[in-house]
């Protein structure tokens, strides 16, 4: 189960006014969702550790100016991302094709355990699945990552991704459609296919059920 999503009011306002406790609670909270995030962009996870600790240190740094912030959540996530995309450009000198639309690699790909469960049984139906979300478009993948895994609003996900929310909500539904078709593609191998299963494939119940619907 993950833990709670969001800081409570009271640990916010603590922070701000310099309680490194409060802080420390938020480090302990968003580091692993931040981190795990970051992994989508890279596989060297020196970038992704030091584009956070550089993120939080900035946060710690400027939490006083930091009172029109209401979702820190989102706040945090932007932080990153945009700091994240700079690190890499800059060390991969390729820095107008990281930020622009969709030219960067963001991996939305099921996990090997997730993998393990389901192709016991299922392994056709699963690399079908698999493919699928490995074809999906980068800001498709970041969309769905926030919004099935994250558990985000397509409001704080517009945000994140400095797009509109009607443009939000298009990327995720033109998602679903393009993994839709590829459950349906196999219509003998899905009629086996447990709703169990295909959870574990795509690790989200919200969007095995939104797959699986006719």
């Amino acid at each position: 189960m993950q833990e709670e999503q969001h800081i409570g009011p009271a640990i916010w306002d603590a922070c701000k006014a310099g309680d490194k406790d409060a802080y420390a609670h938020i480090y302990k909270l968003y580091y692993p969702r931040l981190f795990n995030y970051g992994c989508k962009f890279t596989a060297d996870t020196n970038f992704v550790e030091d584009s956070i600790q550089e993120i939080f240190m900035l946060f710690w740094t400027n939490r006083a100016k930091l009172a029109g912030v209401r979702e820190l959540k989102s706040y945090l996530f932007v932080s990153f991302r945009h700091h994240l995309l700079r690190v890499l450009s800059r060390h991969k000198k390729m820095q107008e094709e990281l930020l622009a639309a969709d030219g960067y690699s963001f991996a939305l790909e099921i996990s090997a355990e997730q993998q393990q469960v389901a192709m016991e049984t299922q392994q056709e139906q699963l690399s079908v699945l698999r493919n699928a979300m490995l074809n999906l478009t980068p800001r498709q993948k970041e969309a769905v990552f926030f919004r099935f895994y994250e558990n985000m609003s397509y409001e704080d996900i517009a945000q994140i991704l400095n797009i509109t929310v009607k443009a939000t909500y298009k990327l995720v539904a033109r998602a679903i459609v393009v993994l839709r078709e590829a459950y349906n593609s196999k219509p003998l191998v899905n009629a086996l296919l447990t709703l169990t299963a295909l959870v574990a494939a795509v690790g989200s119940l919200e969007l095995a059920m939104l797959i699986s619907s006719h």
